[in-house]
């Protein structure tokens, strides 16, 4: 019996040494499968996360681009109401089709920002400066003289200022992705 027993004991050993280093190697080979596979997913979502923030970059910059296109052929060309209306539907359409990767709040500043360059245009139009009108026409800034002269002008100029500052701090956020 006791010659049974230690036959017994030496197959269990054999058995353990042969286990041992088979669960060491699946542990092993588990825990490499599960790190590949977090590192894998991370960059899956890194490149996703790139391909947004790509896109949303590019859509600020376009809409930059059509808000400072509408801005300039306001000062330098005659734009009348049904004229202007198109325009700015033309850029809340493209706001619209790219509201994913847009801010509400930065599609009401442009429009507000587009609302009040038109009506400074306007103002600039009604008035008697040809100086004035000169420096619309020309994208110039107005000389203070004539601003503080034109008390609403210079409300409205300072608005639009403040709103383009605020567009374009809002912008240059996205486009250096520190948003």
């Amino acid at each position: 019996m006791a010659s049974d027993h230690l036959a017994g004991v030496s197959m269990m050993n054999d058995v353990l040494k042969s286990a041992i280093p088979a669960l060491i190697a699946l542990t092993g080979t588990t825990l490499t499968i599960f790190v590949g596979y977090r590192q894998w997913k991370g960059q899956q979502d890194a490149s996703r996360n790139n391909d947004f923030q790509t896109e949303r970059q590019r859509t600020y910059k376009e809409l930059w681009e059509k808000l400072e296109d509408l801005h300039v052929r306001l000062r330098t060309e005659v734009v009348g109401g049904e004229e202007f209306h198109t325009l700015i539907r033309d850029i809340n359409s493209y706001m619209l089709k790219r509201g994913l990767y847009l801010e509400t709040d930065d599609q009401t500043l442009a429009n507000e920002y587009l609302s009040k360059v038109r009506e400074f245009t306007g103002v600039v139009a009604a008035s008697d400066s040809a100086d004035a009108k000169a420096a619309v026409s020309d994208t110039r800034a107005f000389s203070p003289a004539f601003t503080s002269s034109v008390q609403k002008l210079a409300k409205i100029q300072t608005e639009v200022d403040q709103i383009r500052g605020k567009l374009v701090a809002r912008y240059r956020a996205v486009l250096s992705a520190k948003f």
